[in-house]
């Protein structure tokens, strides 16, 4: 990340680079005065320009015409990250948005932002802080409207002021406690310390209710993948053609026809999940099938919603290892074939595990029976997303480890005399709190973070 340590003007356009468009933005920012590009405009840009107002102009270089253009100015420090920054609305060819940008770039002394530069720059001059650039980061990313809500939340919403109401609360309590030192003289013993305690309390309080929000989901909710597993020839591919409602995946009887896992997006409900097709496992000596069985099993492992699928007619020793893991549904298929039930039957009394399944004919699967499925996907993940749980690992990760530390310093609130020791464990506990909101940001995680961001975002 070496923008990190640059100020120098900047130029994006996070829309229009990819595909043509009606209209695509440019922003610049990063530079000292809009005079340094009175002669990029018919404009006047030395008259007065007011803040947050569109004026519509042509873009020239050299006296020769280059597009019509609408132009905002936003002045620092009013502006999103607190630089001046010019707006350039531009016809969004993307032949038209690479020659203006390559415009400003040779003739303006202007760069190419980095993915993420613009926001970093609002971190830096604190516009915003961490814990709002991880809400903006997941809002930019998110496969959900649950995702996308809590994006927001963390941007301006519920969860960043309950972040900054426990932040401030922890400072009351830290301060009763610096009373207590310097003070306890002037208010009475008695008094600090029930101060001390009250406050404890109300830190505590609103701190539980943050802890209850990271309990155990499971992997994937973040981006969530439905992940189809089975031997070779179990109907994977036909099921996975089927949800999508094309031949996607090709569809053969000869084992191992899928050799690699293939990806498609499917939304149900408000959720965006992405539909995986896995290589039939077993044991293969082409290093390209082994290849393609080992990527199988780690999406299996960390897939959101996993369906078995099993063809009872061909069942190897694999078979075995692949029921270990936990399905949510798991299914019979080919059972249009003669001798259907009672080699099922067999195979439910072989593993008793399997229950009594369903059943489904891969050549006569109904529309009814895709709404089922569909249901029960969906229903998963507003069951497990019910209580609004947190879903950054960064801030679960920090939130247990302050909740540990305050259970130790709550022990130690009714029985340490020795302010010295509650200091040490109150600073412990801050360090965290101060890191859940983004005081704290070790350049490694700005790194991941910024890594997923946008150009011109």
């Amino acid at each position: 990340m070496n923008f990190l340590y640059s100020d120098g003007p900047i130029i994006a356009c996070s829309t229009g680079t990819n595909a043509n468009s009606a209209m695509a933005v440019i922003r610049i920012s990063g530079f000292k005065s809009l005079s340094q590009f009175k002669d990029f405009f018919t404009k006047d840009l030395t008259g007065p320009i007011e803040p947050r107002k569109v004026y519509f102009t042509s873009l020239v270089l050299q006296g020769q015409f280059i597009d019509d253009v609408c132009l905002t100015f936003f002045e620092g420090p009013k502006s999103y990250n607190g630089e001046n920054i010019l707006e350039i609305s531009v016809h969004g060819n993307m032949l038209n948005v690479e020659r203006i940008l390559g415009l400003f770039q040779s003739y303006a002394g202007c760069r190419l932002a980095s993915a993420g530069e613009f926001t970093y720059r609002a971190l830096k001059n604190k516009k915003i802080d961490l814990s709002q650039v991880e809400g903006l980061d997941l809002f930019l990313n998110a496969q959900s409207s649950y995702a996308l809500e809590q994006g927001l939340s963390l941007l301006s919403g519920n969860l960043h002021d309950i972040y900054v109401e426990l932040y401030n609360l922890f400072l009351i309590h830290k301060s009763s406690l610096e009373l207590s030192i310097d003070f306890s003289d002037d208010i009475g013993e008695e008094a600090a310390r029930d101060y001390y305690l009250k406050s404890l309390e109300q830190f505590s309080s609103k701190f539980s209710s943050l802890v209850k929000r990271v309990g155990p989901m499971g992997p994937g909710l973040l981006q969530p993948e439905i992940v189809l597993a089975g031997l070779p020839n179990s109907g994977k591919s036909s099921f996975f053609n089927f949800l999508l409602s094309e031949e996607r995946a090709i569809v053969s009887s000869t084992a191992g026809t899928t050799r690699d896992y293939l990806t498609e997006f499917l939304k149900i409900g408000e959720v965006r999940y992405k539909l995986i097709d896995t290589a039939g496992i077993r044991e293969s000596s082409d290093l390209i099938e082994a290849e393609g069985v080992r990527r199988s099993k780690s999406k299996l492992t960390n897939a959101f919603y996993r369906v078995l699928l099993i063809n009872p007619f061909e069942i190897s020793p694999e078979f075995d290892d692949l029921i270990i893991n936990e399905f949510d549904l798991i299914l019979f298929t080919h059972s249009d074939l003669p001798g259907f039930n009672e080699v099922r039957q067999k195979l439910i009394l072989k593993h008793p595990s399997l229950g009594s399944i369903g059943a489904i004919d891969l050549t006569r699967i109904s529309q009814e029976w895709e709404t089922y499925f569909f249901n029960l996907v969906n229903k998963k993940y507003l069951d497990i997303t019910l209580d609004k749980p947190i879903l950054l690992d960064r801030h679960k990760g920090l939130i247990l480890q302050a909740d540990t530390i305050l259970m130790r310093y709550q022990a130690l609130a009714t029985t340490e005399a020795d302010v010295a020791i509650l200091s040490h464990e109150l600073n412990t506990l801050g360090s965290c709190i101060s890191d859940i909101l983004g005081i704290v940001s070790p350049d490694q995680v700005l790194n991941s973070i910024f890594s997923n961001f946008c150009i011109g975002k």
